[in-house]
């Protein structure tokens, strides 16, 4: 409360001194405000803020509103704080009313501070705003991690495709390491018989078994030249799951990339929101 305790100051002098000290709050304070001095009546002093002038016309002389901060201030004798609605004034803010007394500790009249609630609503839209930017973090990075997952689980996948690539290969060297083997085996069992046909004349007799033998190679042989295709069309099979597997890889790269994108504009968001409120934290 404001209080005098000089005797040789009468109630209209001592609310002239405030009213006149109201204009110098009224320019310190740094946000758009309002300060207002009445006694138990009416507006003495009115020192109005940007959203004041807009709504209110000149209303020294003129009597308060029976609502609001005052008329309790007067009654109660105490400070009371609150936000004052539109239809009292024509404007809602935020007001903090200190009562005026004289030196019998009396209450002769008000003193006001009214503020904007633009900083208020600023700060509140700021905040709602780092809550969304938050969640949309929180949502962006739950699912890059899937992702990430998904991702993971399909290298596993190609690389026991590759292994199994790998084993298919291996076999296929063993079984053309073989027919190596018969065509070295075919080609000297020939020479013999060759030779054995020389010696035998019309009698070689040792022609037809080697022959046959030769035959039976040459069957064996078919027969790896036929598994060694069935190798060979699996592993065209497994390639293709390979190359299935890597477009999949693709896809989810591509998903990551988006996500990291939604996040990166999260980060932005959330940034200028930051900036906003240190702005208006600065200044309340």
């Amino acid at each position: 409360m404001l209080h005098h305790e000089d005797s040789t100051l009468s109630d209209n002098q001592l609310l002239i001194i405030i009213g006149e000290m109201a204009s110098l709050f009224h320019e310190l304070i740094p946000i758009d405000n309002t300060i207002a001095v009445t006694d138990k009546e009416k507006f003495l002093y009115y020192c109005m803020g940007t959203e004041a002038v807009s709504a209110q016309a000149d209303i020294i002389g003129k009597p308060f509103p029976k609502a609001g901060n005052i008329p309790t201030t007067l009654q109660t004798g105490t400070l009371q704080r609150g936000i004052i609605p539109k239809e009292v004034y024509g404007v809602a803010f935020k007001s903090s009313t200190l009562p005026i007394k004289n030196s019998n500790n009396t209450t002769i009249g008000t003193l006001t501070l009214a503020l904007s609630l633009k900083n208020q609503t600023a700060l509140q839209e700021s905040a709602e705003n780092i809550s969304a930017s938050a969640e949309q973090l929180s949502a962006s990075t739950e699912s890059l991690a899937s992702s990430a997952m998904l991702l993971s689980g399909s290298v596993s996948e190609v690389q026991g495709q590759t292994q199994e690539i790998i084993k298919l290969i291996e076999q296929t060297n063993n079984i053309l390491d073989f027919v190596n083997n018969v065509a070295s085996n075919s080609r000297l069992l020939g020479l013999n018989a060759a030779i054995e046909a020389a010696r035998a004349g019309q009698y070689g007799r040792g022609f037809a078994v080697v022959a046959d033998e030769i035959r039976k190679m040459a069957e064996n042989s078919a027969k790896s030249v036929n598994d060694t295709k069935k190798l060979l069309s699996t592993i065209n099979e497994r390639v293709n799951d390979l190359m299935r597997q890597v477009e999949e890889l693709t896809d989810v790269a591509h998903a990551q990339a988006a996500a990291t994108e939604e996040m990166t504009a999260g980060i932005q968001s959330f940034t200028e929101s930051t900036q906003i409120v240190q702005q208006v934290s600065q200044i309340i």
